[in-house]
């Protein structure tokens, strides 16, 4: 049985992990899998956003173990190969959705950390869990985690093995909302509807320039580097065409028409 199964629903690819039984342990050949299937979506101009899913009872609780064994024995290939299937996602041109039906442990945790947006269920919790396995944070883990919490939490949850429920995850802003598991699929279809008449070169233009201005230290270096975006946006198509027509309305409404 696969590891995963991609969907596609208008602009919006769906990628469900399948491997419910095991709790959705992520295996060398899955991780590489999953990053081909991702990476691909990138060529597929009809797909705008992309949404991960865990299956039955859990997100992803991180690693099989035998990889870590294997490291354990000096070879680390697998190791990195795990790391591929989040670092597909975060490196991804589209906008990511983590929908957290259970737990996100270890390595599951970092793929949901590196998707743009949250949803979790009331079931679902956060945990890192490398402590417990005498492991250093893996994965950029240790990176991602005080950017989303803050240093405090993030040294809580690292050090002292805590972990986060939904709700609270939700009150430290590292999910955007909490709801029942049925209903996460359908909340992010709902947010992301309007997107379908948003040109999807400007999407991935948009998302790209966000990365790049976390790098400006200056206000007036952002300025002038969305001022070279935004000119460039305007001159296309899809925008040409909706000044012209929200002047058109606004014509009409002053008319009396």
């Amino acid at each position: 049985m696969a590891a995963f199964e991609l969907s596609r629903h208008q602009h919006v690819a769906l990628l469900s992990l399948t491997s419910g039984q095991k709790r959705n342990l992520l295996t060398p050949p899955s991780a590489m899998e999953i990053a081909a299937a991702v990476k691909q979506l990138a060529f597929e101009p009809e797909i705008k956003v992309l949404c991960v899913q865990g299956s039955e009872q859990a997100f992803c609780a991180g690693a099989d173990l035998s990889v870590l064994q294997h490291a354990a024995d000096g070879d680390g290939s697998e190791l990195k190969q795990l790391y591929l299937a989040f670092t597909a996602v975060a490196d991804s041109p589209l906008l990511t959705i983590a929908l957290v039906n259970g737990p996100a442990v270890g390595a599951g945790m970092n793929l949901a950390m590196v998707c743009d947006i949250r949803l979790a269920s009331k079931d679902a919790w956060f945990e890192s869990r490398f402590f417990q396995l005498a492991l250093h944070p893996g994965g950029g883990h240790g990176w991602l985690l005080p950017q989303l919490i803050g240093w405090q939490q993030a040294m809580a949850m690292l050090f002292c093995n805590e972990r986060l429920s939904a709700e609270r995850a939700w009150q430290y802003g590292l999910v955007k909302e909490v709801m029942a598991a049925e209903q996460l699929w359908p909340r992010a279809l709902e947010m992301t509807a309007e997107l379908a008449i948003v040109p999807a070169e400007l999407l991935r233009q948009t998302k790209q320039s966000m990365r790049e201005l976390q790098h400006c230290h200056q206000h007036a270096q952002a300025v002038e580097f969305e001022f070279q975006q935004q000119f460039y946006s305007i001159q296309q198509p899809a925008a040409r065409e909706a000044i012209a027509a929200l002047q058109q309305r606004l014509s009409e409404k002053n008319t009396g028409l």
